[in-house]
C-alpha cells in the first residue's frame, strides 16, 4: 500500500484486531500523521463500515489533552481509515512489559488523566467500550497519557435501534472490546453506559499497581465467568503497602453491578488526584516517632536555626558597633594630647636645643597616662625624637614606629593601625599655623572590647538556649493536644469500621476537633438511622437486565 487518498504511507507502524496502524505524511500541509485502515476481512461487511466510520467521526470532535486527536476519517479506494495524531510514545502494555508495576503515585496519576478524559468523552455522549493498557499512550518526555482507538465507540443517544439489533445478534466470541478489560454488563451483552468503560478502566488500574492482570483466565469463557461472578486478588494482598484509599478506589470500580460504582468520571479522577497527592506526600506522614515528637524535633530544628542565624548577626553588628565606638574614642584622646602638647612643642621649636624645656610635655603625658584604657602615649617633636612617652627610656632617642602594623583607617593628619590582637595605635600630627611640628602616639587596650563583646555573646546564646528550650516544650505539648484528640477519633473510626456504631465521642470542645467529633457523631447516627430503616430493594442482576440472549450456560459448558 503505497497511498490512501492524498495521504502517502511512510510505514506500518502498528497492528489491531480491526486495523492496520501506518505513519503517513499529508502532504497538502505537510504533516506526519497515524492513518488507521480497517483490515480486509472487514471492509466486505457494509454495516461494519459504516459503524466504524461513524463512530470514528463522532470521536473526532472530541478534544482534550488525554485524547488523541482524530484530523479526519473517511473511505477512499476502498479502505475506510481515521488519520490522527501521531504521538510519540510507549502504550502502556508495552511500559508494564519493560518496567514491571507502577509506583503508586504514576498508577493514581495515569488514572487520573484517563478518568478526566473519559469523563469529557462521557459528558458528549461517546462511551469508548475498549478500555485497556493498549489503548493508552505514555507519551515520551511528558507525564502525560492519552486513549487511543474510540473505533468501537457508540454515541449513547443515537442510533437505538441499530445498537438493540447489534446487541441482539451479537455471539459472546464476537462481542466488541477486548475480552479480559470488559465489564460485566459488556460480556452479558447487556445495554452499556459509562460505568461500563469506568469498570475497564478499574481492570487497567489493577494491571498497573500490581503488574497482573485482575482476571487470569486463557479463554473467552472462562474470563466471562471471572468478570461476572469472581472478584479478583484484593490489592493489599498482592502488593504490600498499597495505599487503602487507591484499594477501594480499585474496588469500586470494579463492582459487578453498575450502580455500585463510581457515577461518572470526574468523581474517579477527584477521588484518584487525591489518592496521588496524598502518595506524594507519604514521606511527610511516615510511622514512627509520635506527632508530637516530630512536631517537637521540626519546630526545634526551625527555631534552632532562625535562632542560631539571629545571634550571629546580632553579635557581629554589636561588635562592629562597639570596636568603631574605640575606634572614636581613641581618635579623640589622640587629638586631645596633640591639642595640648602642641603649645609647648611650637614654642620648643624655635629655640636651640639648650633652651628647650620638655618636662611640662612628659608631666602632662605621665597624667593623661593614668587612664586604665590607655597602654602608651609617645610625644614626637619635628625633628623625630620622642620628648614624652610612658616609657621614660624612650624620651631623648629618636622614635622608630611599631614593626608589622596593619592599618585600619587613615586620614590626613591620622593613621589607625592595629599593633596587636588586644590593641589600637593612634598616630596624631601636632599642627600649628597649617605647619607640621610633631606627632603625637597614642595605643589603646583592646581587651576591654573583647571583653564586652564576650559578655554580650554569653548573654545572647544563653538567652537563646531558654528560647529554645521553651519553644521545645510549648511544641511538644500542642503536639499532644493535637495527637490526644487525633488519636481518639482514629479508635472511633477504627472501632465503627469493625462494625461497631452503637457509641458516641462525648466532649465539650468547641474547636475544630469538636467539629470533627460532631461529624463522627452525624455519620454513626446516619448509618444508625439507614440500618433501622426500611430495607432497600435488591439490586437488579444483570441477567434480569439483559437486552440480548444471555449465553451463559454455554459459557459454563465451555469453561
Amino acid at each position: 500500500m503505497q497511498s490512501v487518498g492524498r495521504y502517502v504511507i511512510e510505514r506500518r507502524i502498528g497492528e489491531g484486531a480491526m486495523a492496520d496502524v501506518y505513519r503517513a505524511h499529508d502532504p497538502s500541509i505537510d504533516r506526519i500523521l497515524a492513518i488507521k485502515v480497517l483490515k480486509a476481512e472487514f471492509r466486505q461487511d457494509l454495516g461494519l463500515v459504516g459503524r466504524f466510520l461513524r463512530e470514528a467521526k463522532a470521536a473526532g470532535a472530541l478534544s482534550h489533552p488525554n485524547i488523541v486527536t482524530i484530523y479526519d476519517v473517511g473511505e477512499a479506494d476502498g479502505f475506510p481509515y481515521i488519520a490522527m495524531e501521531l504521538l510519540d510514545g510507549v502504550p502502556l502494555d508495552e511500559h508494564l512489559r519493560s518496567h514491571g508495576r507502577m509506583a503508586f503515585a504514576d498508577a493514581a496519576r495515569i488514572g487520573a488523566q484517563v478518568a478526566e478524559a473519559l469523563d469529557y468523552a462521557h459528558r458528549t455522549g461517546v462511551i469508548h467500550r475498549d478500555i485497556k493498557p493498549s489503548n493508552i499512550m505514555l507519551c515520551r518526555g511528558s507525564a502525560t497519557a492519552k486513549i487511543l482507538d474510540f473505533g468501537i465507540a457508540r454515541m449513547a443517544q443515537s442510533d437505538q435501534a441499530g445498537a438493540e439489533a447489534t446487541a441482539a445478534r451479537t455471539q459472546f466470541g464476537q462481542v466488541l472490546g477486548t475480552p479480559r478489560y470488559m465489564s460485566p454488563e459488556q460480556a452479558f451483552g447487556l445495554e452499556l453506559d459509562q460505568r461500563s468503560d469506568l469498570f475497564s478502566l478499574g481492570v487497567v488500574l489493577y494491571e498497573l499497581i500490581t503488574g497482573q492482570t485482575a482476571f487470569a483466565g486463557t479463554s473467552i469463557a472462562t474470563l466471562a465467568l471471572q468478570i461476572t461472578q469472581r472478584k479478583p486478588e484484593p490489592l493489599g494482598k498482592v502488593v504490600a503497602g498499597c495505599p487503602r484509599g487507591l484499594q477501594h478506589v480499585v474496588e469500586k470500580l470494579l463492582a459487578k453491578q453498575p450502580d455500585k460504582r463510581f457515577a461518572s468520571g470526574a468523581e474517579v479522577a477527584k477521588a484518584l488526584k487525591r489518592e496521588y497527592e496524598g502518595a506524594n506526600l507519604a514521606k511527610e506522614g511516615r510511622r514512627g516517632l509520635p506527632l508530637q515528637v516530630r512536631l517537637t524535633l521540626l519546630m526545634g530544628t526551625v527555631v534552632g536555626i532562625a535562632l542560631l542565624i539571629s545571634i550571629a548577626t546580632v553579635l557581629d553588628r554589636q561588635y562592629k558597633a562597639m570596636e568603631q565606638m574605640a575606634l572614636t574614642s581613641g581618635t579623640a584622646i589622640a587629638s586631645f594630647v596633640a591639642n595640648n602638647v602642641a603649645v609647648r612643642t611650637v614654642e620648643n621649636a624655635g629655640l636651640s636645643a639648650s633652651e628647650q624645656d620638655w618636662a611640662p610635655v612628659q608631666a602632662f603625658v605621665a597624667s593623661a597616662s593614668r587612664d586604665s584604657g590607655i597602654r602608651q602615649i609617645v610625644v614626637v617633636d619635628a625633628g623625630g625624637v620622642v620628648r614624652g612617652s610612658t616609657d621614660a627610656a624612650r624620651v631623648g632617642r629618636p622614635y622608630r614606629a611599631a614593626d608589622a602594623e596593619r592599618s585600619l583607617a587613615e586620614e590626613r593628619d591620622q593613621r589607625i593601625t592595629a599593633t596587636s590582637d588586644s590593641d589600637f595605635r593612634f598616630v596624631r600630627t601636632i599642627r600649628y599655623a597649617d605647619q607640621p611640628f610633631g606627632k603625637v602616639e597614642v595605643v589603646t587596650d583592646h581587651a576591654a572590647l573583647d571583653a564586652a563583646a564576650s559578655s554580650s555573646r554569653t548573654l545572647l546564646i544563653g538567652l537563646g538556649i531558654a528560647l529554645f528550650l521553651v519553644v521545645l516544650g510549648l511544641s511538644y505539648v500542642i503536639g499532644q493536644s493535637v495527637a490526644r484528640p487525633v488519636e481518639r477519633l482514629r479508635r472511633a473510626l477504627a472501632d465503627a469500621a469493625s462494625g461497631h456504631r452503637d457509641f458516641r465521642i462525648s466532649h465539650r470542645r468547641s474547636d475544630a476537633f469538636g467539629e470533627l467529633f460532631d461529624a463522627f457523631n452525624g455519620l454513626a447516627e446516619s448509618l444508625d438511622r439507614e440500618a433501622d430503616g426500611p430495607g432497600k430493594a435488591p439490586p437488579v442482576s444483570l441477567e434480569a437486565t439483559r437486552i440480548g440472549p444471555l449465553p451463559i450456560d454455554e459459557l459454563r459448558r465451555s469453561a
